[in-house]
C-alpha cells in the first residue's frame, strides 16, 4: 500500500488495525496492482486487486471510472479514501475517486483464476505466470519464501556458513548413470547431482556450512514425487556423528515448521494445509527393524534389499508423521557414506510417511577408506583425482544431509504432486515455460 501518510497496518486478535500517525477512516490512500475480480452492481462495483501480494477491496461509485478497458488482469492504479469494514479483505475497502488502466489484457485467458474449479495441471502449467495469480498460489510461494527464510534463520543462528558451490562438475558426485552431460568449452561436464564433494572439502574451513540451491538428476521418473530439477538445502558439519546430525535436522524441521505456524497461520488457513504434529520426537527405526516389520505385515523380502515405495509407504502408514530409518546397508549407499559393523553404514533417512525427506550420515575422512567406497560402488578414482587429494591434508571427521526443499513443501502444504509446489517444474516431459 502507498500513500503519502505511510499507511502501516497490524495484525491484533486476527484483525487489521489500520492506526499510525493519526491514519483512520477516511484516509487517502493510493494502490498499483492488477485486477483479481470484478463484481458489478446498479449503483457501485467491487473490484479486487492484488498489491504485492495482498488483496484490497475497491468500491467504485462513479461509472465513468469502471470504463469498458477495466477487465480482469488489467493492470491499474486507484486514488480514493479508506473506509474500514470488517466486509472488505484485511478489514478495509478504499472508495476511489481517481483510476488509471496502466494495462490492459489483449486475450482471454484460458482459465479464471478465480473459479473453484481448477484446471488440469498440464494447462496450468502451459500458462504457469498466469496460474501463478490464483490466490491459492500467492499464498503457497509465500509460505516457501518463509519456509526458505527460517531455515536460513535457524542455521546462522547454529553458527553455520551458507556457501555456493559450482553447478556445471568434471565429474560426478553421487555416482550412476543420473547425469546431466553437456560441452563445457572443448572438455565434457555435468549438470552437479549435489554439492557432496565440495561441501564435504569446505568443512576443512569453515567447519559447519550449507547451500540451499539447484540440484540435477536426469532420472526419467513420472511419478508424483520427482523432478529432473530441484532445490536441495545440504548441510555439512565437521566433528557431527550419526546422532547428532539426526538430532539437528529433526531440530531444524520443528522450529521451521513452528515458526510456520507462528508467522504464517493464515496462510497456512487459506491453503487449507494439514496440521503437522512436531511436539513429540521423531520415532527412529533402524533398517532392520522396517525389513522386519514388512516380512510381519506386507511380503517377504531379504536383508540387504532395497525398500520399494510401495513398503515405504505401507511403513510410513504405520509409523505416521516424521521418522527416521538409520542403519542403512552400506551397498545401497554412495561411496562416501561411513562404514558400520561390516554390511551396514551409519547412514539415515528422514521420512514423512512412505515420503523421503532427506538422506545423510556420517562420512568417510580417511583417503584409504575413500578409494575402497569407490572400488566397492564402481568408481574410478581417477575420476575423483582432485578430492582424492584434499583428503590427505587433514580432513575432519564430518557428517551431514541433504533436504529436498520440494518434498518438504509437500508436506507442509498437503500437496499430492510436487510440480504444484514449485514455480516451474522441471521433469521428463517438461522443458518450458
Amino acid at each position: 500500500m502507498v500513500n503519502d501518510n505511510k499507511l502501516v497496518y497490524s495484525y491484533l486478535r486476527g484483525k487489521m488495525l489500520i492506526a499510525q500517525d493519526g491514519i483512520n477512516e477516511g484516509s487517502e490512500a493510493e494502490v498499483y496492482g492488477w485486477v483479481l475480480s470484478i463484481r458489478e452492481q446498479k449503483t457501485l462495483s467491487f473490484v479486487i486487486v492484488y498489491e504485492n501480494r495482498k488483496q484490497v477491496q475497491l468500491v467504485i461509485k462513479d461509472k465513468k471510472l469502471m470504463s469498458s478497458q477495466l477487465k480482469q488482469n488489467s493492470v491499474i492504479w486507484a486514488k480514493g479514501t479508506i473506509k474500514i469494514t470488517d466486509k472488505a479483505p484485511n478489514g478495509f475497502e478504499i472508495h476511489v475517486s481517481s483510476l488509471k488502466v496502466l494495462s490492459k489484457p489483449k486475450k482471454l485467458p484460458p482459465f479464471n483464476i478465480m473459479s473453484t474449479d481448477v484446471p488440469a495441471l498440464d494447462l496450468r502449467l502451459d500458462f504457469r505466470a498466469l496460474d501463478l495469480r490464483r490466490p491459492y498460489n500467492i499464498n503457497l510461494f509465500t509460505l516457501r519464501s518463509k519456509a526458505l527464510q527460517y531455515f536460513r534463520e535457524y542455521l546462522i543462528s547454529k553458527d553455520f556458513l551458507e556457501v555456493q558451490t559450482p553447478k556445471i562438475i568434471a565429474t560426478a558426485s553421487e555416482g550412476g548413470a543420473a547425469l546431466f552431460p553437456l560441452m563445457y568449452y572443448d572438455k565434457q561436464a555435468f549438470l552437479a547431482q549435489s554439492p557432496q564433494l565440495y561441501k564435504e572439502e569446505l568443512t576443512m574451513s569453515f567447519e559447519k556450512v550449507f547451500e540451499i540451491g539447484p540440484i540435477f538428476r536426469a532420472e526419467p521418473s513420472r511419478t508424483l514425487k520427482h523432478l529432473s530439477e530441484a532445490i536441495s538445502l545440504d548441510v555439512e558439519a565437521a566433528f557431527h556423528k550419526n546422532e547428532d546430525l539426526m538430532d539437528f535436522l529433526e531440530d531444524m524441521i520443528r522450529y521451521v515448521i513452528n515458526r510456520l505456524y507462528e508467522k504464517e497461520g493464515e496462510a497456512l488457513k487459506r491453503i487449507k494445509a494439514p496440521v503437522l504434529d512436531v511436539s513429540k520426537k521423531f520415532p527412529r527405526y533402524s533398517y532392520s527393524e522396517v525389513v522386519s516389520w514388512i516380512n510381519k505385515n506386507l511380503e517377504e523380502i531379504h536383508e540387504g534389499e532395497d525398500l520399494s515405495s510401495k513398503h515405504l509407504e505401507a511403513f510410513g502408514d504405520h509409523a505416521g508423521g516424521f521418522y527416521f530409518i538409520k542403519d542403512w546397508p552400506l551397498k545401497l549407499k554412495p561411496f562416501y557414506i561411513q562404514p558400520k559393523d561390516g554390511d551396514y553404514s551409519n547412514s539415515f533417512d528422514l521420512m514423512y510417511r512412505g515420503l523421503e525427506l532427506s538422506s545423510g550420515g556420517e562420512r568417510v575422512h580417511d583417503p584409504a577408506l575413500l578409494r575402497k567406497g569407490l572400488k566397492r560402488t564402481g568408481l574410478s578414482a581417477k575420476g575423483f583425482k582432485y578430492h582424492l587429494e584434499v583428503y590427505n591434508y587433514g580432513m575432519p571427521p564430518h557428517g551431514g544431509f541433504g533436504l529436498g526443499v520440494d518434498r518438504f513443501m509437500m508436506v507442509v502444504t498437503g500437496a499430492e504432486n510436487i510440480r504444484e509446489v514449485v514455480l516451474y517444474p522441471r521433469d521428463v516431459r517438461r522443458l518450458v515455460p
